[in-house]
Formats: structure tokens, sequence, C-alpha cells
């Protein structure tokens, strides 16, 4: 059985991307019709530099067995170099869809450019990786908050 279950676990990474990830979690099922994967309890996902965790994991597929959509939700911790620039922060949910770079951080999001030394809090942010487009939400009770450095004039 452990036989099995390593062999399904190798052969389902493979088909999430060309590069590699790793996911882990306390417990994983998957749904073949709806071509679904969980990952249930202290997920974590690592692909090369980037990481994510999370409460729960869960990655959609299409009929050719790719990875369109990851979703972490519950207590989302991610550091992620992208395009050059290191993102690190916090949020309740984090959706990525590889194909279109496009990512989605809702729920008290705290997103710190590093690279840039910027802070944002905001109840949603969306960042468009391919445009560079960022749309940045806050809500009623609470606008968007936004922290940087500006260059001294000389």
């Amino acid at each position: 059985m452990k036989k099995i279950l390593m062999l399904f676990s190798m052969t389902f990474l493979a088909f999430l991307s060309a590069d590699v990830i790793d996911i882990t979690a306390d417990h994983f099922h998957a749904d073949d019709l709806t071509k679904e994967a969980y990952f249930d309890g202290n997920a974590h996902i690592q692909q090369g530099q980037n990481s994510f965790s999370a409460s729960r994991v869960v990655v959609y597929f299409n009929k050719k067995k790719k990875a369109t959509k990851y979703e972490a939700k519950g207590s989302v911790n991610f550091d992620l170099i992208e395009n050059g620039i290191h993102y690190r922060g916090k949020a309740e949910n984090v959706l990525y869809a590889p194909d279109s770079s496009l990512y989605f951080f809702s729920g008290n999001v705290e997103l710190e450019d590093v690279t840039n030394n910027r802070k944002i809090s905001a109840q949603s942010i969306t960042l468009d990786l391919n445009t560079g487009l960022a749309d940045i939400k806050g809500s009623d009770s609470e606008p968007v908050h936004f922290r940087f450095e500006i260059e001294d004039r000389q």
C-alpha cells in the first residue's frame, strides 16, 4: 500500500508543472472526477525559492492533468521571488494561476516588497506579473495602507 501511495504521489507531483514542486501536508486526498487534489493540515508548497504555508492547499487540474490553479486557505504565509522582486507576507487566502501569472491575496493581507522596501496592508490584492499591474482594496472599516521610502533629492 505504501509503495502504491508513493508511486501515486510521485506521479501526481510530476504532473503539477514542468518545474519541481514539493507539497507536504498532514493529509492528502484527490478527486479524479473534479480533477482536484487536497492537502490538509500544515500544508506547505515549495517551488524553487518560492514557498507557501497554509492550513489547506487545493490544486486544480485540467483534462491534460496540468495544474491550472493553486489555492492556499487559512493563515497563509508566503515568500516569493517573481521577476526579480522578493515578496513576503501573509493573508487568509491566496490564489495563484500559473498560466496567467496572476496572484490574488485576500483577507487581512500584509504584503512586503522586500526588494524595494515597501509594505502594503489591505483586504485584497491582485498582482498581474505579466503586466506589472496591481489592484489593491481596503474595507469600509480599514483603508489600504502603504509604507515606502522616498529617495532624498539632492
